[in-house]
């Protein structure tokens, strides 16, 4: 039998880096790597010269960016790019990297964890990233068991966009793949909805933290619209609504 455990002994985070210097961008890997191999943890990193390569087409997939505030002129600076990535996202943890100190109060207007000072050494880098990885060992998530053709997944749930049936099946879209499996939603519902889970018709469970927009009958997920039935509608509103504090 097949089980998808052994990869997830390792806890895994997604990294962004925007730095249009390859020197400093070079040198963050690096120290993410070697922070990685203290404290047996893997990062998947994809870097960006840009703010506008970085936002172009987002998606919700990274746990830290690491956002240099001087992206060159002609370009969106950190500042502007941060602004617009709270638009598309306001949980991935931001981390500025910047040489001029003064622009660091102006992270809280974009819900900056934190930020670096170049030029950056391992050490001081070392505890921003501990600040980081407790941050995102405090929010929620469960692991997930999913039944396919070969035996159990184990997904975590903070992975997982939606859940929908078709046919007699279970369709679980997550941030990377698509997996069919079988059982019951409502089974599911039960096991995910202390974890930010809400059913938005009888055949759809979605996680809140998705959700990108409200048009009507229809929510945004991804780049995905999905329709609320009309049964569903006023409970699902009602805990979006508090979901997102009122």
């Amino acid at each position: 039998m097949y089980i998808g455990l052994e990869r997830k002994k390792m806890r895994q985070y997604r990294v962004a880096i925007v730095e249009d210097d390859s020197n400093y961008s070079d040198f963050l890997k690096d120290c993410l790597n070697r922070y990685g191999l203290d404290k047996e943890i893997s990062f998947t990193i994809r870097s960006f010269t840009k703010g506008e390569s970085f936002l172009d087409n987002y998606r919700q997939i990274y746990d830290i960016v690491f956002l240099d505030v001087d992206l060159g002129k002609g370009f969106l600076n950190g500042m502007e790019t941060a602004e617009k990535l709270r638009l598309l996202d306001s949980m991935v943890l931001l981390i500025f990297v910047t040489n001029m100190p003064q622009y660091a109060p102006d992270g809280y207007n974009v819900n900056a964890l934190d930020y670096c000072l170049k030029p950056i050494n391992y050490s001081n880098l070392s505890v921003k990233l501990d600040k980081a990885v407790k941050v995102l060992l405090q929010r929620k998530g469960t692991p997930v068991k999913i039944k396919d053709k070969k035996g159990t997944r184990i997904v975590p749930s903070n992975d997982i966009m939606y859940i929908e049936v078709m046919g007699h099946n279970l369709i679980f879209h997550t941030v990377d793949e698509t997996i069919e499996s079988y059982g019951g939603l409502s089974e599911k519902e039960a096991d995910l909805s202390s974890y930010d889970f809400a059913r938005c018709s009888a055949s759809i469970l979605v996680n809140l933290t998705f959700v990108k927009g409200l048009y009507g009958d229809e929510i945004a997920i991804g780049n995905e619209r999905i329709r609320i039935g009309r049964s569903k509608k006023k409970n699902f509103l009602d805990q979006l609504n508090t979901f997102l504090g009122g």
